[in-house]
């Protein structure tokens, strides 16, 4: 699909929202129609993810049948079982005995919908139930619901809430010869989204200038206690090794740097997941897979991951919400200072 520039692009992927504008949070829900290779970084000082301790260097088992960003902070990760026992039903998973084990690894944001109400388990086997191939809706959907950006320096003597609406994005990375990169970003920092040209996209507003600067801000005043980027990049190339993979994903979260301005800090909890449909590869499994393929991959991954986050911020659409600066989270698109 050509004109799909979402991870639905890829051969045998779904994805599926869950989505609660009531509450201001959701579920997103990535399936494969086979377990896949999986790798993973976290950058954030506050990254809290499921199932990730096997996605490591060094570890044996690296395939999973599906990914997972929930809303809800902690409790979101509740989001696993309810989609696991979903996937046992439909007969996914690896069949040990008697048992199907599925296995997937997730992450959590925290979202505006902390603020409302305890995050439901159901979201996500109402994610999964909801999963398509077609192309991924963006926005103020799913995992990204409750998302927001630019929260470093609350206003008004530390009352108001800064914030502007982001949510969830895509891009696709087109390397030729039927090589695609897509990328999914679910976006909740704390710092603002820059522009390559050093313009502030969406970030944290200000009461006598429309943005604030990181640079300006003398020490963090915020009651944000944690704020978290997540990133799932799919490619259809076979990179044979998980060594490959993890730098796939480590190149990808220099999408996050070119992206938010300030990131990767103590109350981020930033995290790149990567995974390969395996449709394209070599004739031999040559261990030692040229190491310029996989950083071209990797800088591809990057630029995608930049983009999705960008494109988060366009799609997503104002809410009102008490507390916040006018009572109002802006998107850039409809930002007015």
């Amino acid at each position: 699909m050509e004109d799909n520039h979402t991870l639905t692009a890829l051969t045998g992927v779904k994805v599926g929202h869950s989505t609660h504008i009531d509450k201001w949070t959701g579920c997103t829900v990535v399936t494969f129609d086979r377990a896949l290779p999986v790798a993973y970084t976290a950058y954030g000082g506050a990254s809290s993810t499921f199932n990730t301790d096997t996605l490591n260097l060094g570890k044996s088992y690296y395939r999973r049948h599906g990914l997972f960003v929930a809303g809800g902070c902690l409790p979101g990760l509740m989001s696993a079982s309810a989609i696991m026992e979903r996937m046992i039903e439909d007969g996914i998973g690896d069949r040990s005995a008697n048992i199907i084990n599925p296995s997937i690894s997730g992450a959590i944001v925290y979202d505006l919908g902390t603020r409302i109400a305890q995050f439901n388990a159901d979201y996500g086997r109402e994610a999964y139930d909801n999963a398509s191939d077609q192309p991924v809706p963006n926005g103020n959907v799913g995992a990204g619901t409750g998302t927001t950006v630019g929260k470093f320096h609350y206003l008004e003597a530390g009352r108001s809430f800064p914030g502007m609406k982001a949510g969830i994005g895509s891009a696709r990375v087109d390397l030729g010869n039927g090589m695609i990169i897509c990328a999914l970003s679910v976006v909740n920092a704390v710092g603002n989204v820059v522009l390559p040209d050093g313009t502030i996209l969406a970030g944290n507003r200000g009461e006598n200038e429309p943005f604030l600067s990181y640079d300006e801000i003398e020490d963090f005043t915020t009651q944000d206690s944690m704020n978290t980027t997540i990133s799932i990049v799919g490619i259809n190339v076979d990179l044979h090794t998980m060594e490959n993979y993890d730098r796939i994903a480590h190149l990808a979260s220099h999408g996050h740097v070119r992206a938010i301005y300030p990131v990767h800090t103590s109350i981020d909890g930033d995290v790149v997941f990567v995974f390969s449909t395996e449709e394209i590869t070599t004739t031999k499994k040559d261990p030692n897979w040229p190491s310029a393929e996989v950083d071209k991959i990797g800088n591809a991954a990057a630029k995608a991951v930049q983009e999705s986050i960008y494109h988060a911020c366009r799609e997503a659409s104002s809410i009102s919400f008490e507390g916040a600066y006018k009572n109002r989270v802006p998107s850039c698109k409809e930002y007015s200072w």
